[in-house]
């Protein structure tokens, strides 16, 4: 059985010896901007969009890179700033969806979960690389979500134009900026906007101890959509209330619950199915990294002895790829993948577990 000492060795050795390194030579364009994606040889892929949120994420990485001691991360972290900053940001203060290969707008809707990752990533730049543009930016960009995007019913739009149904996702994410925000230089409005997503899945995300996913303007769960469960974003809520100070004494018992739900009802076959029922019962049976990656972290965080068993099984399935650094992001129910390239996007999922088990004790 492999022990948590082991665990670390082998995670430290494919993020300093394979991951850092491939990404920072084959996912970065001559400009400085973070590709999408890359083929399974480790090339990467033309022509594809550059959504914002993978800017952003792949600069959380690096920046993530950089502390952990890995110095060129700085350097990258840096010029994905400086490339996000120029060709993401939109003239009202919010940000773009997308860009092209050149760094032209091919998108300039903002999303209120794209903008969630430039807040967290702005968290990261100012942390980490000490970068003046930061805090502005992030205290700019909150006001005018909150001038521009807030809702009638609470919360804010999923993106503007307005689109229904309404998802929890964008606002647990937000959350989760805040929360970074608050960790490292402290404002009101962080604390507010903090209190907006955990007032909001108190109240309407959180049905029967599970947090559903979808609805109507007016937080009614959806009713094509709203029976949905994803037992990832269970593990994801687990870990952001128990890291919220401002949450209130309720939350510790309400994050170790949606976890223990979690393990229970959405681990099938030792890895974290993709959709249940308020039952359990599998609405779709196949399975993304991201979800094993939330199911690690919160298992760290509670002690779990199946931590080590889910990265074990990560690292012999989605991480068993030819170029060591990649990995399988998707299997169907039946165990097979039919992934074409490698999303930049898994990394920053990756990177949250990864520094959780690198920062427990052996």
């Amino acid at each position: 059985m492999t022990t948590l000492a082991a665990a670390q060795t082998k995670v430290s050795s494919w993020l300093f010896d394979h991951a850092f390194p491939l990404w920072a030579d084959r996912g970065v364009d001559e400009d400085g901007r973070f590709f999408e994606l890359l083929d399974f040889e480790g090339r990467p892929v033309t022509g594809a969009r550059r959504r914002t949120r993978v800017q952003a994420r792949q600069i959380y990485v690096f920046c993530e890179a950089a502390a952990l001691g890995w110095e060129r991360g700085r350097a990258v972290a840096q010029a994905g700033l400086d490339g996000m900053i120029a060709t993401c940001r939109r003239e009202d203060g919010l940000w773009v969806a997308a860009t092209d290969d050149a760094g032209a707008v091919l998108d300039e809707t903002p999303d209120l979960y794209d903008m969630a990752f430039v807040l967290f990533s702005l968290a990261a730049a100012h942390r980490v690389l000490g970068d003046p543009r930061a805090r502005p930016l992030a205290l700019e960009t909150l006001a005018k979500i909150e001038e521009m995007m807030a809702a009638p019913h609470g919360g804010w739009q999923e993106a503007l134009p307005p689109r229904l149904p309404r998802r929890q996702n964008p606002h647990m994410h937000l959350l989760e900026a805040m929360l970074a925000w608050q960790a490292t230089a402290p404002d009101r409005a962080f604390e507010a906007a903090a209190r907006v997503s955990l007032d909001l899945c108190r109240t309407r995300f959180l049905i029967d101890g599970a947090v559903h996913e979808y609805f109507t303007q007016d937080w009614a769960l959806d009713r094509a959509t709203g029976h949905i469960l994803e037992p990832g974003h269970f593990e994801e809520w687990a870990w952001l209330l128990s890291q919220a100070k401002v949450a209130g004494p309720d939350t510790a018992e309400a994050a170790e619950g949606l976890h223990r739900r979690a393990v229970a009802q959405g681990l099938k076959g030792g890895f974290m199915i993709r959709e249940m029922d308020a039952a359990g019962a599998p609405i779709d049976a196949g399975r993304r990294l991201w979800c094993q990656t939330e199911a690690i972290r919160s298992a760290l965080l509670f002690g779990d002895a199946g931590a080590v068993d889910l990265i074990d099984a990560t690292f012999d399935t989605h991480l068993a790829t030819a170029v060591p650094g990649l990995w399988v992001d998707s299997y169907d129910a039946d165990g097979l993948s039919h992934d074409k390239s490698v999303p930049a996007s898994s990394l920053y999922h990756l990177m949250t577990a990864f520094i959780e088990l690198l920062a427990r004790k052996a």
